[in-house]
């Protein structure tokens, strides 16, 4: 029997207003999103405006600055910018919520040195200004998405305007910036004769006062010239005849030139010995800083190129040439890379010999020749690299010299060996022409094996060779010297006394002048030192630097160590001034009367050591000349170290003597190696001097003579007190400054970098810019953390007048100073094309400036 189901129902109540809450939250919702893309759509709009007038505000700012009038200041340029702001709706000035910031940037589209900020501060504007970057940040107020706590939106925009490349008034002259010095054609005398080459000038009077101008010649085949004939195309010219004809050179020499109908850079790269950048060409079909442009063979003094360079020399025509450091091939084989352009009026020209030449006055950079154009910058190449910049400042001292003084008792050791009669430079005289006679610096070309340093191939003029700038230096530093009948002497000091030691390969009793306080008699065996065929500017001979080294420690050794003058006994300060241009290759012996022990040649090494390998040239190998390297050498029943060994061996053992007692200076004559000599003979790395070149100013004096006035004043110098500006200072001109070691100015010293993590290492130098003010970067350096440490040099014009620079190392920060500090190179916001750190340095003296060390 089937059960029967009862079917039941069951019905669901709703409560009442249930559902409300659900419809508001969904309306709040929905209300919020319509907001928030209404709000953001705004924004867009908004962000959108701020592009344009910040394109359009970068423009205006690029155009003022390019016709702005001499003397323009910083504030016209801003308010260019305020006022093309406004007119495209954007008021920053009554916007709080709009901000802005402007910056000079140079050519790499890097913030200028000095002064990037482009505000209303009413200095003149830089002159070197290549791109003006416009940044507009700030926020949007927002309306319906305040109902979510929204209530502002964040904009931002970027802009940058540089120059457009000149096309018209650029002519096909490449002018080499061999013969160029910033702003300025580069005066040199060449010959000695005390008249600049090639007419150099700098005009006195009219349009161009205190402008230079020069006279040019192409370069002819293989011989160097300063400028050469350019073309635009390789193939056909603007007239449709051979871009390389005589005609094409004319066209594009006529009126403004035909650069603006095209342009073809050089392709492939024509220097296989120059890298190739990844992007070259970076902009083809136009003429930019590091394209290879086409040498032209055309010029053939037609009628047509005469009309044309009359016109110019006729209207004063202010004409920007492409300037080039490299150039290759010859005729129209020839490319020259161009790395700057100039402008130039051409003044006159002329015929020589049937060269042609230009009489050029040089105006410096060509900023306001082009119009203004939009910047895009160039994506970076690795997101992880950053700049790294900064100013630098030091804490000036320097000595305040009180009367007291002990007499010095000098030992002069001078080289008089065979290559003393070549300059600076390891050159001498060959069949009556300049010749390669020994190792030059680098770049030189190889000695020539038909000529040496003896003085059959000495160097002309006289005045250049080494030994007489060595012998007028050396008697430069006896007229320093208290002495009676020198022009200072003061009778209220107590008296100096010098003795003289020169040395070749031998070295005899004889090649030595006593202690004497006579300055005529010590000048006169100067000039009789080492003479050769009676003339005290030749010599002959090797290098015996231990045997020399050991004279003088023989004659320190027999002099009395004090003195009896003014109503007391006074102890001499002692010193040896060692000078020398070669590298020491005699061994030491003192079992012969001359010291000399044979040379150091191939043949005093073994069979399959390296330095044998070098044959003739190991005499001249400094490391070949250490024990360490070379080896020792026996023969017969005795061993020798080798001759740089035993001459750091007799330095040392003068310094340890406490009988001695004296400093030994080292001055390196010519680019020699500085092995044994500044780590090893003198008596620390700060008594080691080089003069690599030789260098005359305007007083008369060389780097040499200022190098024996440096050595003078410290060893003349008396007790003193240490005085200071009281202030810090940013700037080091060029009078400030004197060279050390490696520097030259405008580089004035070096900050050095040691990754934290990795221990890699990176250094830059501080360098003087044209207002003296000092600054340094590190162009591209990755992100992360860095132990810094940092040195300048300074000489200041209230020390002693033959003060040595000063070295400035102590980093002062957080009110103290330290040897080094730690930085962290992570940007957050970006000034120029890339990300950019500004790390300003603060130096104080390494010590205390009464100290010898100093």
């Amino acid at each position: 029997m089937a059960t029967k189901r009862t079917k039941v129902q069951h019905q669901l109540r709703r409560a009442r207003g249930q559902s409300i809450p659900l419809l508001a939250l969904m309306i709040v919702v929905l209300v919020g999103m319509v907001a928030l893309s209404v709000d953001v759509g705004r924004t867009f709009s908004e962000e959108r405006r701020a592009v344009a007038a910040a394109n359009a505000a970068s423009l205006s700012a690029m155009n003022t600055y390019v016709r702005r009038p001499a003397g323009t200041t910083n504030t016209v340029i801003y308010d260019s910018i305020v006022n093309s702001l406004r007119s495209n709706g954007i008021d920053i000035e009554n916007n709080p919520n709009i901000r802005m910031e402007a910056y000079y940037l140079n050519a790499r589209g890097e913030p200028i040195e000095g002064g990037a900020l482009i505000t209303r501060n009413g200095t003149v504007a830089p002159d070197n200004v290549a791109y003006i970057q416009v940044n507009l940040e700030g926020d949007v107020d927002t309306f319906f998405a305040r109902v979510v706590n929204q209530n502002q939106l964040p904009i931002a925009a970027t802009a940058y305007a540089g120059t457009c490349p000149p096309t018209d008034g650029v002519y096909p002259i490449g002018v080499s910036n061999e013969y160029l010095s910033g702003n300025e054609f580069r005066s040199r005398d060449s010959n000695g004769d005390g008249v600049p080459d090639n007419n150099w000038t700098r005009l006195t009077s009219g349009t161009y006062r205190g402008f230079t101008k020069m006279r040019l010649y192409p370069t002819d085949g293989n011989q160097p010239g300063q400028f050469g004939w350019l073309r635009w195309l390789d193939g056909r010219g603007a007239s449709g005849a051979n871009a390389n004809s005589n005609q094409e050179l004319a066209l594009a020499l006529t009126g403004t030139g035909t650069l603006s109908r095209g342009f073809m850079e050089v392709t492939p790269w024509p220097a296989t010995n120059l890298p190739r950048p990844e992007n070259y060409p970076e902009r083809p079909g136009e003429l930019n800083v590091g394209d290879w442009v086409y040498g032209s063979s055309g010029y053939n003094n037609s009628n047509e190129l005469r009309n044309a360079l009359d016109a110019h020399v006729a209207n004063g025509t202010r004409m920007v040439l492409p300037i080039y450091d490299v150039a290759v091939g010859q005729g129209s084989n020839a490319a020259f890379r161009v790395v700057r352009f100039g402008l130039f009026v051409l003044a006159e020209y002329g015929q020589e010999r049937g060269k042609p030449y230009f009489d050029f006055i040089f105006l410096g950079d060509p900023n306001r020749q082009g119009t203004a154009c939009s910047a895009t910058p160039p994506p970076p190449e690795d997101a992880n690299i950053v700049r790294l910049t900064g100013s630098v400042e030091l804490w000036p001292e320097y000595q305040i010299i009180n009367t007291f003084r002990r007499p010095v008792q000098y030992v002069v050791v001078l080289d008089v060996s065979g290559s003393m009669n070549l300059n600076f430079y390891g050159q001498g005289y060959l069949n009556g022409r300049p010749a390669q006679c020994a190792s030059g610096p680098a770049g030189s070309p190889p000695p020539n094996p038909n000529c040496n340093g003896s003085p059959t191939y000495a160097w002309q003029p006289q005045s250049e060779r080494i030994i007489y700038v060595a012998k007028e230096a050396i008697r430069l530093l006896i007229e320093q010297t208290n002495m009676p009948g020198n022009p200072n002497y003061n009778p209220n000091q107590p008296i100096d006394q010098m003795a003289l030691v020169w040395f070749n390969a031998d070295i005899p009793t004889t090649n030595q002048f006593p202690f004497s306080s006579n300055p005529a008699a010590l000048k006169q065996a100067v000039l009789d030192a080492g003479k050769t065929n009676n003339s005290p500017y030749l010599t002959q001979g090797g290098t015996n630097g231990a045997g020399a080294i050991y004279r003088a420690g023989q004659l320190l050794q027999n002099a009395p160590t004090t003195t009896n003058q003014l109503g007391r006994e006074w102890v001499y300060r002692r010193a040896i001034i060692f000078v020398t241009d070669g590298v020491s290759n005699i061994f030491f012996d003192t079992t012969k009367s001359t010291l000399n022990g044979g040379q150091s040649n191939s043949n005093t090494y073994p069979q399959g050591h390296f330095c044998r390998s070098l044959g003739s040239k190991v005499t001249d190998n400094a490391e070949c000349q250490t024990t360490e390297v070379g080896g020792t050498y026996r023969t017969g029943n005795r061993t020798f170290d080798r001759p740089i060994t035993q001459m750091v061996q007799n330095a040392n053992a003068i310094k340890s003597n406490q009988s001695i007692q004296t400093d030994i200076y080292v001055l390196a004559l010519t680019a020699i190696p500085p092995t044994g000599l500044r780590d090893g003979v003198a008596t620390t790395p700060r008594h080691f001097y080089i003069a690599d070149t030789l260098e005359r100013g305007a007083d008369g004096l060389n780097n040499v003579d200022r190098i024996m006035l440096a050595i003078n004043a410290e060893l003349e110098r008396s007790p003193c007190m240490s005085g200071s500006d009281g202030e810090w200072r940013g700037t080091i001109p060029g009078n400030h400054f004197q060279s050390v070691g490696g520097l030259r100015y405008p580089n004035v010293g070096e900050v050095i970098l040691q990754d934290i993590t990795t221990n890699s290492v990176y250094r830059t130098p501080i360098v003087a810019g044209t207002d003296g003010r000092v600054r340094y970067t590190f162009e591209e350096i990755p992100r992360g953390t860095y132990r810094m440490q940092a040195y300048l040099f300074y000489r200041h014009p209230l020390d002693p007048p033959t003060a040595q620079p000063r070295m400035y190392s102590q980093i002062f920060t957080g009110g103290s100073s330290q040897s080094d500090m730690v930085v962290v190179l992570d940007p957050s916001s970006q000034a120029g094309f890339i990300s950019t750190v500004e790390q300003n340095l603060r130096l104080r003296l390494d010590g205390n400036v009464c100290a010898v060390s100093n």
